[in-house]
């Protein structure tokens, strides 16, 4: 008797100390994930103050089950990075409007200088010919600088829209051939006569579109949540008892642990 009450009581610790590798293992795992997801999702300022009104005043709860956890990374993950898409198109098309506004009056400018050249020539030929040349430079480098501000914003737009239907895909392409376009209008140009009416005309219809087609994008986004794009479906196994059949080898699963559906549950029993 005394010897089968050592050994039960050995086996008992020995099913123990697996369970709690097991779930050390775990915790650790889930722990990881979940500060890598606060790292590099980070909670909002209202996140931030909702959670701080929830905890303070109280004591700390007792940590949930690894299923609860795993749950609500899934939920977590999901959300924030839906958050950060939106944020990343809406911090795109505020920047992209911007370059728009500016490059229109730019072209606005070299418009009307072009179709005043008389008056121009008259200002050279009074002596004013370096101050003419300074100012259609000035004027080509701001619009340069501009037209690749826009092609940056424009290209880093694809990328984060991957998943999206392909009528919303195809218009963030567009853009970026656009915006590209655009730029390549006016890198080359150092002078107004550079630049043709032609690919004024152009440059203007295409900073048109490029604004449509992210309003359209942003639009979409807002109205549609579009949350499995993101984080494929993360389903729980079925935790009820496995049907009447299954059976599983003694010798395979260890003193204290018993399976049901994949899930692995411990019975320690204290000594």
């Amino acid at each position: 008797m005394t010897r089968e009450a050592i050994g039960g009581g050995v086996r008992t610790v020995m099913g123990c100390r697996v369970a709690r590798l097991v779930s050390t293992g775990v915790d650790s795992a889930l722990s990881t994930s979940e500060t890598l997801v606060d790292q590099y999702l980070p909670l909002t300022d209202d996140e931030l103050e909702k959670e701080a009104k929830t905890v303070e005043g109280f004591d700390v709860a007792a940590k949930p089950s690894y299923y609860v956890r795993l749950g609500s990374l899934s939920t977590k993950l999901r959300k924030r990075a839906y958050r950060q898409a939106l944020a990343k198109v809406h911090e795109a098309k505020t920047r992209s409007q911007e370059s728009i506004s500016q490059l229109h009056l730019t072209v606005d400018l070299i418009e009307h200088t072009r179709r005043n050249v008389g008056a121009l020539g008259q200002w050279k030929s009074s002596g004013h010919d370096g101050d003419v040349q300074r100012m259609e430079s000035r004027t080509l480098a701001i619009a340069r600088s501009l037209t690749r501000q826009l092609q940056n914003t424009c290209l880093s737009l694809a990328p984060s829209l991957q998943g999206l239907p392909q009528n919303i895909q195809h218009q963030a392409l567009s853009v970026a051939l656009s915006a590209s376009e655009i730029y390549a209008n006016f890198s080359g140009a150092f002078t107004f006569q550079d630049l043709s009416d032609g690919a004024l005309a152009s440059s203007r219809g295409q900073l048109a579109r490029i604004k449509e087609s992210l309003d359209g994008v942003m639009d979409y986004l807002v109205n549609n949540t579009p949350l499995n794009w993101l984080v494929p479906d993360f389903t729980f196994p079925d935790l009820a008892p496995e049907p009447e059949g299954f059976q599983v080898e003694e010798s395979e699963v260890p003193y204290g642990f018993s399976y049901t559906q994949g899930a692995l549950y411990t019975a320690c029993v204290p000594l």
